[in-house]
């Protein structure tokens, strides 16, 4: 039992190393966030598997307390670990579908063969089970009860500070881009009409921020950037940072309406449905769903 406590803290801390990946500092990880809102969705729908754990769990008690006192056993371990492995296809299914159509067709079915590996490692053991019970206390119930569950309290425990932390360190590390662009100004009175090149130049230093965008306004401008989120804080959120240094903050939804509105009807439908400000002065962060 102390060797699998040792595999369920390693695999807690692996899990949770990979949810904060991309709220850390160091250069954009194009997989960061997609191999976090994974683990964070696994975890999450993992809940499901805590009430077989604890089911199992008891029963692997009880088997224990019956064979202490040389009392019959009837054989169940083996229907506890089928139903397990269902359940556990169901759910690993479900988060196929979620990478398929959230991240892209590849990750997803990338995700289902993984699955189908794990499975094709867990049938031996499945057919030895089969044979007999064994004589310790089977110590799948406590992957199942408390990997989730401490996956899911780190969920609840860091999104907040994480997500403020990544955020003010992405707009610190845009001081400079903001100073060259103001100099800029300074020097030719006016704003550059597009800031698109190849190469970045200028980085959030954020492992989930890929970079930041600069889109003129009026006599002004706004320089933004996408903050990558958890799972459980406002589900389906994504969230813009936005600058813009006489507070005239905009961000839109869809490309077309540039195209296809006014002026003023743009204004009035950006598309977010909460704005915050973000803490630094003329920056503000907007929700969209």
């Amino acid at each position: 039992m102390v060797r699998h406590a040792v595999r369920i803290a390693a695999i807690v801390f692996l899990t949770a190393l990979i949810m904060v990946y991309p709220f850390l500092p160091g250069q954009y990880d194009v997989l960061a966030f997609p191999l976090s809102t994974i683990v964070q969705l696994l975890g999450t729908v993992g809940l499901l598997l805590v009430p077989l754990g604890a089911l199992w769990l008891v029963y692997e008690l009880r088997k224990r307390v019956r064979r202490n006192r040389n009392l019959p056993i009837t054989n169940r371990e083996y229907y506890f670990a089928v139903i397990s492995l269902i359940a556990a296809a169901l759910l690993f299914i479900l988060i196929s579908l979620f990478a398929s159509f959230g991240i892209g067709i590849s990750f997803g079915v990338l995700t289902f063969i993984l699955w189908l590996y794990a499975i094709s490692r867990l049938i031996p053991v499945l057919k030895l089970m089969k044979k007999g019970e064994t004589e310790n206390i089977n110590p799948t119930p406590f992957y199942l009860i408390f990997v989730p569950l401490i996956i899911l309290l780190f969920q609840l425990t860091l999104a907040a500070p994480l997500t403020e932390f990544s955020r003010n360190r992405a707009i610190a590390n845009s001081n400079e881009f903001i100073s060259d662009i103001e100099a800029y100004h300074d020097e030719y009175g006016h704003y550059p009409v597009s800031l698109v090149a190849m190469w970045k130049d200028y980085y959030p230093d954020v492992v989930g921020v890929e970079k930041y965008h600069y889109l003129p306004y009026g006599q002004s401008y706004n320089l933004f950037f996408e903050q990558p989120r958890f799972l459980l804080d406002n589900i389906g959120t994504r969230e813009w940072v936005v600058y813009n240094p006489d507070d005239e903050q905009r961000m839109y939804s869809h490309t077309a309406w540039f195209l296809l509105l006014t002026p003023e009807e743009l204004d009035r439908s950006q598309g977010w449905y909460d704005v915050h400000d973000a803490g630094s002065p003329h920056w503000k962060h907007f929700w969209f769903d």
